[in-house]
């Protein structure tokens, strides 16, 4: 069987929008790199080998009476099977084809779908097929064919597309004879919609964020021509600027800001470290009169010699006599003249190289802005979620995704990329793994699981997984888990069991 989804073009664009956001690439390529194909997925259940994948055509550009026909092939060195096809014609192709028929113009025991193109619609479907596995197919090469042809039927081109190479056939785990005859109905992954457990996240009435700056002393800012007070104004002015950027947001709150500032080493250690803190005092003051931090804390540190920073652009230099500079450093302490050592190493070359690519990089201001974000309305969160998804909470993800009709595109599409930006949330990944199952993808469900499957809230859902794999004595154990656990689905899953035994 063949499923084609179709959807409206607005949607589809949105969609599109969010794949790109979370830094999604489409997958494999194929026909002129106009068609897509992702998510190929390789099951073996009892005899036949099951083939999943996701086939978009949005790139191509075809004429109302051409007609495309992708058919997918698998190859060994040896062997090979060509599986169904899909023919995707333009509007008028597509009805002078259903008038006429199809059994003439292409291959004999292969079967086709039909599917008619419209820019108004999404230019993607979902394939699925199932075929007599045998062994060879595992570490075979999957290929698609495309053929191309005009109103005539007689000017035609053809086009091969390495896919995926040495597929790996997935085999369910099974714990028991039992267990492994047993396979799924039809019925029961019908109903998976209905069974798979959605968590509601913790609702954080506010939430906790960041803003990380740098301004150097050297460059464009050129900092280190200035007099400290022009030095402390232009320092202001950068802080205000990025304070104001914070505070346009709707809802946020600074609580404080940490200022740090790094200098290179000059001279006498100890003059050096109370020259650092007399500036730190002055700038502090400075922001202090000048109101940059409104109510919030603010904390004004400095670091005389940043030594760390030296050694680090050391190491990535390709500066002479690295080894021997990077062994002072360890060595020599800051206030046994390890300056003066490395003045005296080579006739000054190394330090020469230090004083004119080093030490501007390590003078800099450093400051952090914390600040705080009521939860956003859900209008608010779609928008960010096309323009700015990681600044959503995983609560307002989940808002999010609840505004879209449950199991629809947009709804499965938000959960899956929020487990990608929370990958250590559990709620994140089983939410995730839920939206997967009712698309029956065993595979990406049990990567969102695997981590979380000792935790109660998995439960349901590691049960669930376990049955459209075929091992029904272990979906067995973890829904009575998830039943003890006072997950509601888990009992209706249960009785439905029992009672289509």
């Amino acid at each position: 069987m063949i499923i084609i989804n179709k959807m409206k073009k607005e949607l589809y664009f949105l969609l599109l929008l969010l794949v790109f956001a979370a830094g999604s690439v489409f997958g494999q390529k194929a026909y002129k790199g106009q068609i897509f194909v992702t998510q190929q997925q390789f099951t073996h259940q009892g005899e036949m080998l099951h083939i999943n994948m996701n086939v978009d055509y949005a790139g191509i550009g075809l004429h109302s009476n051409q007609t495309l026909t992708v058919t997918p092939v698998l190859k060994s060195t040896t062997q090979n099977a060509t599986l169904s096809s899909v023919i995707i014609n333009g509007p008028v192709k597509y009805q002078s084809t259903k008038k006429s028929g199809i059994q003439k113009n292409y291959r004999i025991n292969v079967p086709v779908v039909l599917v008619k193109d419209s820019k108004k619609n999404v230019r993607s479907f979902s394939y699925k097929v199932a075929i007599p596995f045998e062994s060879w197919m595992n570490g075979c090469t999957l290929y698609i064919q495309t053929e191309e042809s005009d109103k005539s039927g007689k000017n035609k081109h053809m086009y091969e597309d390495k896919i995926t190479d040495a597929i790996q056939v997935i085999s369910p785990v099974v714990t028991s004879e039992s267990s492994h005859n047993f396979i799924p109905s039809v019925n029961i992954e019908n109903n998976i919609f209905s069974w798979v457990n959605i968590i509601t996240p913790v609702e954080d009435k506010n939430k906790y964020l960041n803003l990380k700056g740098n301004i150097p002393f050297y460059g464009i800012s050129n900092l280190e021509n200035l007099s400290e007070e022009k030095q402390n104004a232009e320092i202001y002015y950068r802080l205000r600027d990025a304070v104001h950027s914070v505070l346009e947001e709707a809802g946020t709150t600074i609580t404080e800001i940490n200022v740090k500032g790094f200098t290179a080493p000059e001279g006498d250690y100890n003059r050096n470290e109370k020259q650092g803190a007399k500036r730190a005092l002055s700038l502090k003051n400075y922001l202090r009169q000048n109101r940059v931090s409104g109510k919030s804390s603010l904390e004004v540190t400095w670091v005389a010699e940043d030594w760390d920073s030296i050694t680090s652009l050391v190491k990535t230099s390709d500066m002479v006599l690295r080894d021997a500079v990077l062994d002072i450093v360890n060595s020599v302490d800051v206030v046994k003249g390890r300056e003066k050592v490395l003045m005296g190493l080579s006739g000054g070359i190394p330090y020469k190289y230090l004083s004119e690519k080093v030490f501007p990089q390590v003078c800099r201001i450093e400051y952090e802005i914390n600040y705080s974000q009521e939860t956003i309305e859900t209008s608010t969160g779609r928008f960010l979620l096309q323009s700015h998804p990681s600044s959503l909470s995983l609560s307002e993800f989940f808002a999010v995704a609840n505004s879209y009709p449950k199991g629809s595109k947009e709804y499965n599409d938000v959960f899956d990329l929020a487990a990608r930006l929370f990958p250590e949330s559990p709620e994140a990944n089983i939410n995730a793994a839920a939206v997967a199952l009712t698309n029956k993808d065993t595979r990406l469900a049990r990567k969102y699981l695997e981590r979380f499957a000792t935790l109660p809230a998995a439960y349901n859902n590691m049960g669930l997984l376990n049955l459209l794999e075929g091992n029904r004595d272990k979906a067995d154990i973890y829904l009575q888990m998830a039943a003890a656990a006072g997950v509601p689905q888990s009992k209706a899953v249960l009785s439905y069991l029992k009672n289509n035994n």
